[in-house]
Parts: structure tokens; C-alpha cells; sequence
């Protein structure tokens, strides 16, 4: 026979009587404060008492709310997965929310028989409690500080804002590793602006962030000295006796001396040119905007800029751009890419964007093209600047090969043997081979005429500001999830779609159905990198 349900109308009544009692006690409280004792203090003390006590106030309202949401009537079992619960009464917990940490009492059932949590709340779940027992509000406002500060500048930073409750750093990683994967799937589907411009422009660009290599992933996860077993390695306390009673009694010997021991087990193997320090990953940045066509012949623009980043392949990189532009019109609309040198872009360029006017970036050739008159003329001198004006306005003027014969000449001036000379020749023929390579993408005549942007200065500012000022700081190492994880929330700010972004969360939180709270801890166990290491 199946048991009759389970009437709680009296005690949630008695839980609503108390906690109104307790919400109109705080607002007392506050009018009483600030009319009595609050008035003799300056008024940044006031806002600041106020601000405490409306938090608490805040914390008793939401008390009262979670009172009148508990039902007044509930099954006396329930099932979930293969464990049946039956009820066991009123357990007080608490949810973590901005206001502050919120104690509540709800109707909690103990494990029977099976294979489950040994407590089960349906209640957490109905009221939208998110994972770690915090409201969806803190995950949204972690998230979006994340994405602007690094996690320990979070937490003071909430700290300042007079909060009551900051959650931990670890809560915080986890609350990145839980939803970056929505933001990266919100990059992918942004929605298409309503008052696009008629010509679309595509620029791209590179920037790395240093990552955690696998052997350093390996030395933190290593036991400390003192959790170490039994080892025939000495530990640190003997290594200190061994090296005092080496190289003296004073403290300034003995570190001196223990630091040189260090360094010796653990040798770095000297870096060859070309080779970087901070083992970085590359990011794959593209800034997509159009520019509108005025009645005058003027343009105005950039409208509407989007910034699309990744650490995964540049294959998936500018498939994402390729979807961005063909919702932005790629196909029918005038199209322009611009970037720098690099080999890998130009051939995508060709198979993802074949219809775009390909433009090389403007201020890479004049460095160029320094470095080529520099191997004559002196650094500095008049002469070497009235070189480069002079191949400028060959290259803008659209005369490609008569600068490349220039160029070409000053190998004529260059002695075949002597000091420096090889390295000059080697630069020389460099420079040249870069414009040469790229003589069907110097259409700057072209762009200029057309009043176009001939220079990637939009993805170049966008690369130091997304990956650049958040992922590239000092002391930073970055496993391959977590970056891109931030690295998407990053993009969302940046667009300034958050909003748009927070509605799809919190329809993503509504459709959840388990009544079991999960924790915040970061979820999988993060994934090092070891960047490839190549001669320049």
C-alpha cells in the first residue's frame, strides 16, 4: 500500500512566521541604525555601515523567500537512480549567494536501500541552487571577473566590493572549468548584427601564452619533503647539515650553498636561438567588421566588431571566422583579409576565404624594409630614412617591382667579405625574399584608393587586449582547457555579449533535472603543454 503523502503546512507555517519576524527585525535594525548611532560619522562610514546591514538584511529577505517556496505537502518516499529515500525531516543547510551565505532549513530524505547519495533534497534543485551550493548570480559574477583579472585579483576585488561571501579560488577554477565550454559555443553561434555595414574586413593574428609543461606539471605534483616515504635520498634537513658543515656556519654561506645545490639536480638545458622561455601557446585571433558606404563615397566604420579567439588548431580558427563571415555576408559582400607574413594563414586564406582581396599588413613591410636599407646605410642616418620614404611610395604608388629592384641593388653594395658581412647579405636577402613572396598581396594602391585599412592594426590591439592583458602576465602558466576556457569568456566580454550570454546560462541551468547538487571543484584533471621547439 502506498504511503499517504506528507502534510507540512504547520511547520512551514512556523518557519514563515519566524523568518518574516527576522526580516522585519533587520529592517529595524537599519532605520534604527542609521537614524541613531549612524548619525555621527562621516557619511563614507555610513555607506559602509549601511552596506553591511543591508547585506544582512538582504541574507534575511532571502530566508523569508526560501520559507514561503517550501511545500506545504511532500511524497514520503522517493526514488533516484536504483537508491529508494524516505523522508527523515527538516535538515538546515546553506546556499552560498551574493548577499551573503543563507542558512535554511528543507525537507531531506535518507538513503534506504541502493546506490546513492546517502542524503537527497529535492528542494536545493527546485529553488535553482548551481553546483557548490552557490546561486547561479555568484557563478555569472566569478565567471566575469575572471575573464578581466587574474583568480587571486578576484577575490580581493570582492572583497572590496563589501561582499559577504567570496568564494574560494579553487571554487572559482572550477566555476571557469564549468562554464567556459557555453561561452565557447556562444563564440561559434553569435548572433548577426542588425545594422551591418556593406564591406566586410577580416584581419588575423597570433599571440602565445606560456603553458604548464609536462615537467613542471611534474614537480608540483610531486609529495613535499616532509609527506615524502622513506627514500635513499637525504631529505632537506640532512642536505642543510651536510652543507653547513661544507661551506660554514653562517645563514648567508648556507643558502648560498643550497641554492648552488639545487641548481646543479635540476639543469636547464641551454636555449638555442629561436627557441622561447616561457613555452608558450598560440592563440589564433581574427577581428571581423564591416565598413559602411556613405552617400558622399566616404566610409564609416569599423561597425559592429567581433573578436574570435582559440588555442586550438588555426584549421579550426578560421573555420570559426568562416562561419562568422558567412552570417556577415562573405559571398556577396566586398571582402578583405589582412594579415601578416606567416606561411599557414595565407594557405588557409586561399581554402577558407578564396574570395577575399588579400592584403599583406603594411607596417611588417616597412620593417622590412629598414632592415634591408639598414644593411647599406647607417641606423639613424638621413640617408637610410630617405630610402625607405622612397620605397614606400613605390610600394603605395603600386610600382612592387621597381622597389624589389632597389632592394636588389643594395646587394651590389655589399662587400663580399669583411666583418658583419654575411649577416647583412643574410638580412638583405631576407627582406627581399618577403616582398618577393608576397608581391600579389601588396595591393595597397588598391586598398588605399578605396579608403580600406591597409594595415592589421585592429587584430594586433585586439591580441594584446584579449589574450595579451589577461593570459600573458608575469608568473602565468596555463594548462590547454583552463585557457581556452578563459580565454572564451574573454571573447564574450570583449563582443560585449555577457548579457546575452547569462540568459543562455541560465536557460541551460533551468533545464537541469538532477536533485543532486554537484560540487565546485575544477572537474578533470587539467592537461599540460610543451610548446615545439624550432630554430628561427
Amino acid at each position: 500500500m502506498p504511503l499517504l503523502p506528507i502534510d507540512l503546512q504547520r511547520t512551514v507555517q512556523e518557519l514563515r512566521d519566524v523568518r518574516t519576524a527576522e526580516a522585519r527585525a533587520a529592517f529595524d535594525a537599519c532605520v534604527q541604525w542609521c537614524t541613531g548611532e549612524g548619525l555621527g560619522v562621516p557619511i563614507h562610514e555610513v555607506e559602509q555601515g549601511l552596506l553591511d546591514r543591508v547585506m544582512g538584511f538582504g541574507v534575511a529577505l532571502l530566508s523569508l523567500w526560501l520559507a514561503h517556496r517550501l511545500p506545504l505537502s511532500i511524497p514520503a518516499t522517493l526514488t533516484h537512480g536504483r537508491a529508494s529515500y524516505r523522508f527523515g525531516g527538516f535538515q538546515l543547510q546553506a546556499a552560498h549567494t551574493r548577499l551573503g551565505v543563507v542558512m535554511y532549513e528543507r525537507p531531506a530524505y535518507g538513503r534506504v536501500h541502493g546506490n546513492g547519495p546517502a542524503t537527497l533534497a529535492p528542494f536545493d534543485a527546485a529553488i535553482g541552487l548551481a553546483a557548490g551550493r552557490m546561486s547561479l548570480g555568484v557563478h555569472l559574477l566569478a565567471a566575469y571577473l575572471a575573464a578581466k583579472l587574474p583568480f587571486d585579483q578576484v577575490i580581493e576585488v570582492w572583497k572590496r566590493l563589501g561582499a559577504a561571501y567570496v568564494p574560494s579560488k579553487r571554487a572559482i577554477l572550477g566555476i571557469v572549468d564549468r562554464l567556459g565550454p557555453a561561452a565557447r559555443k556562444l563564440i561559434g553561434d553569435m548572433p548577426v548584427p542588425d545594422d551591418d555595414g556593406e564591406i566586410l574586413v577580416i584581419q588575423c593574428d597570433d599571440k602565445g601564452a606560456p603553458m604548464l609543461s609536462h615537467a613542471e606539471h611534474a614537480r608540483r605534483c610531486k609529495p613535499h619533503d616532509k609527506r615524502a616515504s622513506t627514500t635513499t635520498q637525504p631529505n632537506r634537513a640532512e642536505r642543510r647539515g651536510e652543507l653547513r658543515a661544507q661551506r660554514g656556519s653562517t645563514k648567508a654561506e648556507q643558502t648560498r650553498a643550497e641554492r648552488r645545490s639545487r641548481r646543479r639536480g635540476q639543469r636547464r638545458p641551454r636555449r638555442t636561438k629561436g627557441q622561447k622561455s616561457k613555452n608558450a601557446r598560440m592563440a589564433k585571433v581574427f577581428v571581423i567588421y564591416t565598413m559602411r558606404q556613405n552617400g558622399d563615397g566616404t566610409l564609416e566604420g569599423p561597425l559592429n566588431k567581433r573578436v574570435i579567439a582559440t588555442f586550438g588548431s588555426r584549421r579550426q580558427a578560421f573555420a570559426m571566422a568562416q562561419r562568422e563571415a558567412a552570417k556577415r555576408g562573405y559571398g556577396q559582400k566586398p571582402t578583405y583579409f589582412l594579415a601578416d607574413g606567416s606561411r599557414a594563414i595565407w594557405c588557409l586564406q586561399q581554402e577558407f576565404f578564396p574570395l577575399a582581396t588579400a592584403c599583406l599588413d603594411w607596417f611588417h613591410v616597412c620593417e622590412y624594409l629598414w632592415t634591408a636599407g639598414g644593411t647599406v646605410h647607417r641606423e639613424g642616418s638621413p640617408e637610410l630614412a630617405e630610402w625607405v620614404h622612397e620605397r614606400k611610395a613605390e610600394l603605395l604608388a603600386g610600382k612592387v617591382a621597381k622597389a624589389l629592384d632597389a632592394m636588389r641593388a643594395l646587394k651590389s653594395r655589399i662587400g663580399r667579405t669583411g666583418p658583419g658581412t654575411k649577416g647583412r647579405r643574410e638580412r638583405l636577402a631576407k627582406a627581399i625574399g618577403y616582398l618577393d613572396g608576397h608581391q600579389m598581396r601588396l595591393r595597397y594602391r588598391e586598398l588605399a584608393k578605396a579608403d580600406m585599412d591597409i594595415a592589421t592594426g585592429a587584430v594586433e590591439g585586439a591580441v594584446n587586449h584579449v589574450v595579451g592583458q589577461r593570459l600573458d602576465g608575469s608568473m602565468m602558466r596555463w594548462t590547454r582547457a583552463r585557457s581556452e576556457h578563459v580565454l572564451a569568456l574573454r571573447c564574450v566580454v570583449v563582443n560585449g555579449l555577457w548579457d546575452h550570454y547569462a540568459e543562455e546560462v541560465a536557460r541551460q541551468h533551468a533545464r537541469i533535472r538532477d536533485p543532486v547538487i554537484p560540487r565546485i571543484t575544477p572537474a578533470h584533471a587539467q592537461e599540460p603543454y610543451d610548446a615545439v621547439r624550432k630554430a628561427a
